[in-house]
């Protein structure tokens, strides 16, 4: 049962990115949250209204419509902590392809459900 649900909270991240809804990225995260960029870059946000400032303003030049997952690989940890290797693509909103991405997002489970906490990647 875990395993979907922390398959179904990387889809429910992807689906409040793509909605531009802070509020539905404050229920797919947990805060504060953290990623290690492909340039070793870290970043740290306190809030999903930061969260989402910083990536609406690193995708807008891109001209960034939605994601979409290409595919998902979730790796057990703990009963509370997991791992998911995410494959995914940014498209602009005529649906021209921007580019593909990998990226490693840290599940845990904190106040009752499942959220990501944490990432690396190169997009």
């Amino acid at each position: 049962m875990s395993e979907e649900a922390v398959r179904k909270a990387v889809q429910n991240y992807i689906k409040a990115v793509n909605a531009k809804d802070r509020r539905l990225i404050s229920k797919a995260c947990h805060f504060p949250h953290f990623r290690v960029m492909g340039n070793n870059v870290f970043y740290n946000w306190k809030s999903a209204d930061d969260l989402w400032d910083w990536f609406e303003s690193h995708v807008s030049g891109d001209g960034w419509g939605y994601s979409k997952l290409d595919s998902v690989s979730i790796e057990k940890l703990t009963d509370q902590k997991y791992h998911a290797s995410v494959n995914f693509g940014r498209y602009r909103t005529d649906g021209s392809l921007i580019g593909k991405y990998k990226s490693l997002y840290i599940l845990i489970i904190q106040d009752g459900r499942w959220g990501v906490i944490g990432g690396s990647g190169n997009g």
